[in-house]
């Protein structure tokens, strides 16, 4: 029997996404318009939440792999070959359904934290 907290490491990882994007970009992060490159460079590729989430969503997946295979599952998953079952045909190449919910649950919590980060 093998127990690991899975839920616990990919908040952490999702945290981490942003973590890890807040200190790279942490310049271009401090206002609307002004950064290293000029102090007339507009910043919103960089503070546009589609952008640090998906370094959240990344840095999650990455992590959710790394679980798949410490447990042994990772590429055993066999599609059901039943008649009208909702596996059968092309497997998807987006992320799970799983992960999207996972990453909307802490979505609200990680913007609040990372508000507060680039306020100090």
């Amino acid at each position: 029997v093998i127990k690991m907290n899975i839920d616990t490491d990919t908040q952490w990882s999702y945290w981490e996404g942003i973590k890890d994007f807040e200190a790279k970009y942490h310049g271009y992060l401090q206002g609307q318009i002004g950064n290293p490159e000029g102090d007339d460079k507009p910043n919103k590729k960089y503070y546009d939440p589609r952008k640090w989430c998906r370094a959240a969503e990344e840095s999650m997946a990455k992590r959710v792999v790394e679980s798949c295979d410490k447990l042994g599952s990772k590429g055993t998953y066999t599609p059901s070959q039943e008649p009208g079952s909702p596996q059968l045909g092309t497997p998807k190449t987006g992320p799970s359904p799983v992960m999207i919910m996972a990453a909307g649950a802490i979505v609200g919590s990680a913007a609040t934290l990372l508000m507060k980060v680039i306020a100090k």
